[in-house]
């Protein structure tokens, strides 16, 4: 009778064998915890605690570090190499639960215009934050145990902070957070609660009088005499204080001359200034003044070898910022106008507010800019109203219904010919060639808000200080810090 041979033992696989080096390197864990004497009940519990910490919001003190660390990915983004250190829209956006729920309803109202471009310019952002501060700052409560000029500093930071998810914020909306920020920590601990807000809200209506109001008035009176009877004047884009210079030359000088609008996608913001004249009337006028004073022209930047600028008498740019060195920061497609003009000896002025100078120096339009959504320049917009844009929680949701319903799709049987045929030409929309540009190879779509005009090209800068070259701009600073 032949004897039985022993079962051999069997053999693991590669996922058991893993599973089992798992259990080991936790089994040796926890006997050198135990070892140092703590126990299995304890080492459980300690898990338990780290897991509810986890699940912990954070509190308002970790609000800018969990912003500053939050970044969305998205692959379907394509940003060119020299502009990826830019801030996309998502990731702007990318503002968690916690931030909103301390953020006053004034500020959520206000960044959502600032993102949808209902209030644009930077005087105009500028006066809508400051009305938005006198809001929350009239709501304001001190809480118990700390001081308001201690407290209120912390809380307009997190407002400021859910504020630049929509756009960053000027440079006149710095000089302005930055004022009001020194303002609050020179209010007394002592002083009445209610007296303090009041004195607060009153010094923010004095700062938007003196350098937003009375400034725009002097710049204006400054201004008007480089405008005569039959001048011939080109201007781009909006600008408040323009706007109200071609208005008071007209109604007030009653001086009659010619305006070149040019204008440029997505925002089309000249348009603006167009419906300005054709809504303003002169004394004892039945036509507006864009019919009985001002012929008015209106082209776009790509259409701009097609205008006579040899003819023109002069170039009146608007001003995002006055940088330290003398270079102009505004909407881009200004340095083009400005190059255009020099090139053929046409002066140059610049009409910028006090507030708007900056000490900061800047060579180009690639390291310091605002990059918006490049859809706005892609798709087809209506020309009478800017982007209308979608909130970001709703792009978010509509691109996963579209997802959700393409994999649902049955796909179509095709031959492998068909299918590299199809791969090698993808359809495109007559109507709408770049419809589909993410999904194209070596196709890259960039939209930057701001470009820099070289001081060489600028005659004069006009401010409430008076018409002085670019090079005089730190002469402008001094003097702006000293008031």
């Amino acid at each position: 009778m032949s004897q039985a041979k022993p079962e051999e033992p069997k053999q693991l696989t590669n996922k058991e064998l893993k599973e089992l080096k798992k259990k080991e390197k936790a089994a040796k864990r926890a006997a050198q915890k135990e070892a140092s004497g703590i126990s299995a009940e304890k080492q459980q519990s300690m898990a338990q605690e780290k897991i509810e910490k986890a699940k912990k919001p954070d509190t308002a003190s970790h609000l800018k570090k969990q912003l500053d660390s939050t970044v969305i990915k998205d692959d379907s983004k394509k940003i060119p190499s020299m502009f990826s250190h830019l801030e996309t829209r998502e990731q702007r956006n990318a503002s968690s639960p916690q931030i909103s729920s301390i953020v006053h309803p004034e500020i959520l109202t206000l960044t959502l215009k600032y993102s949808t471009y209902k209030i644009v310019g930077s005087t105009a952002r500028l006066v809508a934050m400051l009305r938005a501060f006198q809001v929350v700052i009239g709501d304001y409560r001190t809480p118990a145990d700390t001081s308001l000029s201690r407290h209120l500093t912390g809380h307009l930071g997190n407002q400021i902070e859910y504020l630049t998810t929509a756009r960053p914020l000027s440079i006149s909306m710095g000089n302005a957070i930055r004022w009001l920020k020194q303002e609050i920590s020179h209010i007394p601990i002592d002083v009445n609660e209610e007296e303090a807000k009041a004195s607060l809200v009153e010094k923010i209506e004095d700062f938007i009088r003196d350098k937003v109001e009375l400034s725009d008035k002097v710049i204006v009176e400054n201004a008007k005499k480089h405008i005569t009877d039959g001048a011939v004047i080109i201007t781009y884009g909006h600008s408040q204080v323009l706007q109200d210079l071609f208005i008071h030359c007209a109604v007030e000088e009653n001086k009659k001359f010619t305006l070149i609008v040019v204008d440029s996608r997505p925002l089309f913001e000249g348009k603006r200034l167009l419906n300005a004249l054709t809504d303003t009337y002169a004394p004892g006028q039945e036509l507006p003044i864009a019919k009985t004073h001002i012929d008015v022209f209106y082209t776009l930047i790509s259409s701009l070898t097609s205008v006579q600028v040899e003819g023109a008498s002069c170039v009146f740019l608007g001003a995002h910022a006055m940088l330290s060195n003398g270079r102009l920061y505004s909407r881009v497609g200004t340095a083009m106008i400005a190059m255009m003009a020099h090139s053929r000896n046409v002066p140059v002025l610049t009409c910028c507010e006090s507030i708007k100078f900056s000490d900061r120096v800047q060579l180009d339009s690639v390291t310091t800019n605002e990059l918006a959504d490049p859809e706005d320049l892609v798709h087809n917009i209506d020309t009478q109203e800017p982007p209308q844009k979608k909130t970001f929680a709703l792009e978010q949701f509509l691109k996963s219904a579209n997802e959700k319903a393409k994999a649902e799709q049955k796909p179509q049987q095709k031959s492998k010919k068909d299918a590299k045929k199809d791969a090698a030409a993808p359809v495109v929309d007559e109507k709408d060639p770049l419809k589909d540009w993410r999904s194209m190879n070596k196709v890259t779509v960039l939209n930057i808000m701001y470009d820099l005009t070289p001081p060489e090209y600028i005659q004069k800068v006009i401010t409430e200080l008076g018409a002085l070259p670019p090079s005089s701009v730190p002469v402008i600073l001094r003097e702006y810090k000293n008031t």
